[in-house]
């Protein structure tokens, strides 16, 4: 997603949580207004109120200073009522007068002008009206923008309007709970937006970087073997961080549709792992040790338990010592399997335990994060949910971490 977009929907969402204190809803219309002529650099606008949900009659909620003329009410036939009939943004680049009744003409104000419904599920609020003195040509930017500050202006409202009336009486029931977690995934999915954004745009400046200075000095200061290398190394690591992001993207109950459930010998699966792992571990002098594993069979996707596992050794063999070793175990307790990645690195601090598994999450800065995709716990988490499991650490700063994933052997 486009930098100058990710700030604007941030800005939304900023001032969907400054509205919550608003008294008024008037006055939420009035901040939404405002920053969506902000947002879209739009010279004056105004919004429509919906005065009841048993009705269609609209009062103008707030227009701008200088506003230039005084709008008329919606009207079935206009271009409010279809907006709001649709629930979808209308946009008009090139206003003509042959367009409009002579009451209703609004070509002297403006050339171009969007119409956009503040609706949010169920609820219907009105509509937001942002215009431009001069023709406006409104990219695919806008038209997301658009849809976003609609909802988050109908969510905003919806929120306050349930937080003001019913706080009191159910701050302590599943209902202010489920209001909670709305707003709080409103900001991690901004974060999350935010933290690919950069995880994307570091690969690309490298690959554009080396494209630039072979095109500028005819592989002169570049031989073009070394500038092929460091793109495919590029490439690939963005073709890795786009696999993990379709991953947690997915959810685990999405995920857990997509599995595709087989017979897994988890011997077999675990030295293919513990041998794929050692080519990462040579530079660190890092021995894989494979302790013994039962011969057992477990009902999962190989796919994904390989990544989940390789994820878990490379991880530790990220954060190990030079010279030092990362065990791999298993052991069958009645209907689940325990498997078991142990090392004797830098270990994790206290204050850094709870957050391990959040996405785009390092305990250690200093571990660059260039060769990773920083989501690797996150989709070891993810994969062992969707197989029914979970996963725990324990780990003793400056001694080690034991990384344990619980799995059932049979399907779930």
């Amino acid at each position: 997603m486009d930098q100058i977009i990710l700030k604007k929907i941030t800005l939304l969402n900023q001032t969907m949580l400054d509205s919550l204190t608003e008294l008024d809803n008037l006055k939420i219309i009035e901040k939404f207004t405002e920053v969506g002529l902000k947002i879209f650099e739009a010279d004056f606008g105004f919004a429509w109120w919906k005065t009841s949900t048993e009705n269609e009659e609209y009062h103008l909620a707030y227009k701008s200073a200088d506003l230039p003329y005084i709008p008329q009410l919606p009207r079935e036939r206009g271009g409010n009522f279809e907006a709001m009939k649709n629930r979808t943004p209308i946009f008009v680049e090139n206003v003509k007068k042959e367009n409009y009744e002579k009451k209703y003409d609004v070509s002297p104000y403006m050339k171009s002008y969007v119409i956009i419904p503040i609706t949010y599920n169920k609820y219907l609020y009105g509509n937001l009206i942002l215009c431009y003195k001069q023709k406006h040509i409104f990219t695919e930017g806008d038209k997301e923008l658009s849809i976003s500050l609609g909802n988050i202006t109908a969510q905003a409202i919806t929120i306050r309007d349930f937080t003001q009336k019913e706080y009191d009486n159910l701050k302590r029931t599943e209902m202010f709970k489920y209001t909670w977690k709305l707003l709080q995934q409103e900001k991690i999915k901004t974060e999350f937006i935010a933290n690919a954004t950069h995880e994307l745009r570091t690969p690309i400046a490298i690959i554009k970087g080396n494209v630039d200075l072979a095109l500028k000095s005819g592989f002169k200061k570049i031989k073009p073997e070394r500038a092929l290398h460091s793109i495919d190394h590029e490439i690939k690591h963005l073709s890795q961080i786009i696999s993990d992001l379709s991953i947690l993207t997915s959810g685990a109950e999405n995920l857990k549709d997509q599995i595709i459930f087989k017979e897994v010998n988890l011997k077999s699966l675990i030295n293919h792992v513990a041998e794929k792992s050692k080519t990462i571990s040579y530079k660190k002098k890092i021995s894989i040790i494979v302790k013994k594993i039962p011969n057992i069979t477990i009902w999962g996707d190989e796919t994904y338990l390989e990544k989940m596992l390789t994820n878990l050794t490379k991880n530790s063999v990220t954060y190990g010592k030079i010279g030092g070793h990362t065990e791999i175990s298993a052991k069958q307790s009645g209907k689940f399997i325990i498997i078991n990645v142990t090392d004797n690195g830098i270990g994790i601090a206290k204050e850094d335990l709870p957050r391990i598994f959040e996405r785009f999450y390092m305990a250690d800065k200093s571990h660059g994060r260039h060769e990773n995709t920083g989501l690797g716990l996150s989709i070891v988490k993810w994969v062992a949910e969707a197989h029914g499991g979970k996963v725990n650490v324990k780990s003793i700063k400056n001694k080690g971490s034991v990384f344990s994933v619980i799995l059932p052997v049979n399907k779930v």
